[in-house]
């Protein structure tokens, strides 16, 4: 399914809840010119169900019999064989076994949301990761649910949230529960809520990473561990969707997901996009050809409209730089005539040590994440402009996100300093980016990582961190059950294998190969000129009538809160070529859509 709306009634509310779902379903008609495939109402719940672009999802299944019912946005997998489209067998078993015990039983990447009749309650169940994003808001009436956080805050005034802006702007991700606006919240990761007479009743967390028998595997029983997973993982996903594709660049986690769909017999097709001379490109499509894999290589545009702008709202309500995803839509929007699902590599870094090198030379050890030192190097790590936020609410985000990284590791004191990095990087990163650029892909089409299998991404966690570090886990996976992709060169000209006698010689790039990365971070890159990534894009969509107008500094809705003298000078020189301040440029353009769409929205239902 592409979105969903729910409405959950306050005691008495029935006429403010119905105005509210009415108003709901304008909103998604106004914002993302979404009408529902299906809708229900009840006294104690209204539901709307909106397909994907590709027609696919759009349903609420019923019991006649009862009057309990299912929602379910996402993929997901149910441990006995079956899995979406299969959702009234998963509605039998939510009241067979209740929704703790179902929760254990499923994977993949899915908000399922269910309704019993007999206790007028909404039980809502977010996947491992809470990569598929939902998000609520209260209301004097009714408590709203909705994969769309725009969609919520164009129900009623809202306020923007500051901390999340500056996230945003500065960094191009919102963490923790925040959205841009105030009153607008995420649901968390792994967690059973229940909801009735409008408020949120209980929640309750069925997975930790506490649980998790960290440093369990070692060796090649982890490497063969994942490999069958992997592989279970590829045929669980062949079963529901024949015809995928997958990407293919010219690094590790792509090349590790084609080679277990090979390894399970599963036929795929292969994509790659950039630049006809990328590594990327030449590499992903002679191991294509090698593989005798059918490859599409999509050239990134050249030129952006404002209108390809605007029609990336309704996907990422505007909590993503458009213009980068203008890229992706337009990738996703070709691959779906064609293909079933849209396959990739994310979360394979946690299988090689992603982020560890900041933790030497103590890698492994029991003792505190360094919070600080991870924030200023990674989460707070980006070139931006604080200039266009007053000085008296500008957010230290070193500190901020120090504070963040604590709080989401809380509960993990005592173990290896690398199980609480990938716990941070999972819970932080990846269910706010990554689960954003995913959430937004799957109201196009379905789109999927068998590395966030819950079985794959456990066999993971517990390898022991020496297993993992510098990619040996992969690489030894690759070694050993595909000797081909094993072989073959990386981006960097070494290949993915292990390093042994007989192939040392092949390893001679890695010199350089750290030598540029060091050089790189002294601010040394010789023989290479400054670049102002997106500078061409930028300056057509500045030449673009509608792009002035929006960032008009008299016009903007930004201007209620930020520094409008700072912001309209910042707005002056990015309409020079040589800016470095591109990306937080495309957020602010981003930004302001959203706010522009969601104040035109809230006009039209007060109409």
């Amino acid at each position: 399914m592409g979105n969903f709306l729910l409405v959950i009634p306050a005691k008495g509310s029935t006429t403010g809840a119905k105005r509210l779902f009415h108003n709901g379903r304008n909103a998604a008609r106004e914002i993302r010119g979404q009408v529902p495939g299906e809708s229900l109402e009840n006294e104690w719940s209204l539901a709307a169900a909106f397909p994907r672009q590709n027609g696919s999802g759009g349903k609420i299944i019923v019991e006649p019999e009862t009057g309990n019912w299912l929602l379910a946005s996402g993929t997901w997998f149910h441990n006995d064989r079956y899995s979406s489209g299969e959702e009234t067998r998963l509605l039998r078993r939510f009241f067979e076994v209740g929704a703790e015990r179902l929760a254990g039983e499923l994977e993949g990447f899915f908000v399922l949301i269910f309704g019993d009749s007999h206790t007028s309650e909404v039980v809502v169940v977010t996947d491992l990761v809470g990569s598929c994003h939902c998000f609520q808001r209260s209301f004097d009436d009714a408590i709203v649910l909705s994969g769309s956080s725009l969609l919520l805050a164009s129900l009623e005034e809202c306020h923007l949230d500051l901390v999340a802006c500056q996230e945003f702007l500065f960094t191009g991700i919102i963490y923790e529960d925040r959205t841009c606006n105030q009153e607008v919240r995420k649901l968390e990761p792994a967690t059973i809520y229940r909801f009735a007479n409008g408020v949120k009743k209980t929640q309750k967390k069925y997975w930790r990473a506490a649980d998790v028998k960290v440093e369990s595997l070692r060796g090649d029983s982890a490497v063969d561990a994942l490999w069958e997973k992997m592989l279970r993982a590829a045929g669980r996903i062949h079963a529901l969707y024949g015809n995928p594709v997958c990407d293919l660049t010219g690094g590790y986690d792509s090349r590790a997901l084609v080679a277990t769909f090979l390894g399970a017999g599963v036929p795929c097709s292969t994509a790659v996009s950039g630049e006809d001379d990328s590594a990327d490109v030449r590499i992903s499509t002679a191991l294509a050809q090698e593989l005798g894999l059918p490859h599409i290589h999509h050239v990134p545009l050249a030129r952006i409209s404002f209108e390809q702008i605007q029609a990336c709202i309704a996907l990422t309500d505007g909590e993503y730089d458009l213009v980068n995803y203008a890229q992706i839509r337009e990738i996703h929007g070709k691959l779906a005539g064609q293909f079933d699902i849209s396959i990739n590599g994310s979360f394979g870094e946690v299988a090689r040590g992603y982020w560890w090198e900041l933790l030497l030379p103590r890698i492994g050890a029991r003792r505190a994440l360094p919070a600080r030192k991870v924030s200023q190097l990674r989460y707070a790590a980006h070139t931006y402009d604080a200039s266009i936020v007053a000085a008296e609410k500008r957010v230290d985000l070193v500190q901020h996100f120090a504070g963040v990284i604590d709080r989401t590791n809380s509960d993990l004191t005592g173990c290896p300093n690398t199980f609480q990095m990938d716990h941070a990087y999972l819970m932080m990163r990846m269910q706010r980016w990554q689960g954003r650029i995913a959430s937004s892909t799957n109201q196009i089409w379905p789109c999927l990582s068998p590395f966030m299998f819950r079985s794959v991404l456990e066999t993971m966690l517990e390898t022991r961190a020496m297993s993992r570090w510098r990619s040996l886990m992969i690489r030894k996976m690759l070694a050993r059950y595909s000797p081909i992709m094993a072989a073959y060169p990386l981006e960097h000209g070494f290949p993915a294998e292990p390093t042994t006698w007989k192939n040392f010689y092949r390893f001679f790039p890695l010199a350089k190969y750290f030598g540029e990365k060091v050089a790189g971070k002294m601010g040394l890159r010789t023989g290479a000129t400054a670049t102002h990534d997106g500078a061409d894009l930028r300056l057509q969509l500045w030449s673009q009538e509608p792009v002035q107008v929006l960032l008009r500094p008299s016009n903007m809705k930004l201007c209620r809160t930020m520094d409008t003298s700072a912001l309209a000078g910042f707005l002056e020189r990015s309409k020079q070529k040589s800016f470095d301040f591109a990306e937080q440029w495309a957020r602010i353009l981003s930004l302001e859509c959203a706010l522009t769409v969601a104040d035109r929205a809230k006009l039209n239902l007060r109409r």
